[in-house]
Parts: C-alpha cells; structure tokens; sequence
C-alpha cells in the first residue's frame, strides 16, 4: 500500500521578517543625510546611472501624524522617506515589502528597507521613489526644488468638489456626474441627429 504525502508549497523567495524600528524622537534629516552620502560613496559609486550634478541632500523634514517624513535627492533618485517617529504612519516593514500610507493626498505605495550592515545609519526606512533616475536635472538645488513641491502636494487633501451654493436641490432627474455631457441615444446618433 502506498502512501500518499501532502504536498506542500513552498515559496520560492521568502520575505525577511520586518525588524522592530526604534523611534526617531529629533529630525532625522542630518543622519538621513550622511547615511546616503555613504551609500553614494560605497555601494552607489561608480554606477552608470547616476547624475553627478546631483548631491545628497535631505530636501524637507516634517512632522505628519507623528511621524518622519523627509524629502530627499540622490544622485540616482528623489524620493519621499518615511522614517519612525512613534506617530501612526509607520509599520514595520520588511526589505523590498510594499506598504500603503494614507497622507492627505491619498494613498501612496512605500517600499520597505532595512540595513545591510550594523553600521549603516538608518537602520530602517520606507520610501516612495518620485523620480528613478533623476536624468536631465541640471543640479541639486533644481532638484531639491522639486522633491520640497512633491512634499508639499502629498501633504496636501485634494481639492473637494465645489458645493452647490445656489441652495437649489437637486432634481431627480439631474445627471449624477455633471462633468459628463449626456450620451445621445442610439437612434439620435443613426439619424444624425448629434
């Protein structure tokens, strides 16, 4: 009699488990800063892709729901980083893991990261890549220009419809989507009459 074994599958790549994050009580933009700098002497240098007019350069920081949030400009990118800051944004995240932030713009994808080394500065991070690679940006003042205004947007709600202020209800037999004009029928259009 033979016996039959369960198959089990397996995943071929596993995520890393996400590492508890401490909390950056400060402005995290100095040490942000100095650990790019040394990705870009290190692990970046060299590669092909890089715009050399660009620097490394923490571009905004703020505050948003108690947390990090951190405009920045590299040589191979600009991005929003999201980094710890005991606030409601953060999760805990593993390397290379997508996670959806809710900011007033709307939802926006970060892609977890966390150190390679034990003397990497940052030990975790999320971030949103704007611009991969940042080709045809002239320097890094233009391009800190344009992570502050993405920063800025995603801080932003969206503008709400206007409100009717006419005090008239609306009728029953109002189009629900205004913005789009009505569909002719089908005979209308056959007769030409559109």
């Amino acid at each position: 009699m033979s016996e039959v074994i369960p198959f089990v599958r397996v995943p071929a790549v596993r995520p890393p488990e996400a590492a508890v994050a401490a909390v950056w009580h400060d402005d995290p933009s100095t040490t942000l800063e100095r650990h790019f700098r040394r990705v870009h002497e290190t692990r970046m240098a060299g590669l092909p892709f890089l715009n050399e007019a660009l620097d490394v350069a923490v571009a905004a920081c703020e505050r948003v729901a108690g947390d990090w949030l951190a405009a920045l400009v590299t040589p191979w990118s600009i991005q929003l980083v999201l980094l710890p800051g005991g606030g409601t944004l953060w999760r805990d995240t593993a390397a290379g893991a997508r996670h959806t932030l809710s900011l007033p713009v709307g939802d926006l994808v970060f892609i977890g990261e966390a150190a390679e080394h034990a003397t990497d500065l940052v030990p975790a991070f999320l971030y949103c890549p704007l611009i991969t690679p940042p080709e045809g940006i002239a320097n890094t003042d233009a391009a800190c220009a344009i992570a502050r205004e993405a920063l800025a947007t995603v801080l932003k709600p969206l503008p709400a419809s206007a409100p009717d202020t006419t005090g008239a209800a609306p009728s029953e037999d109002a189009d629900p989507n205004p913005r789009t004009p009505p569909s002719p029928s089908r005979r209308a259009f056959l007769r030409g009459r559109v």
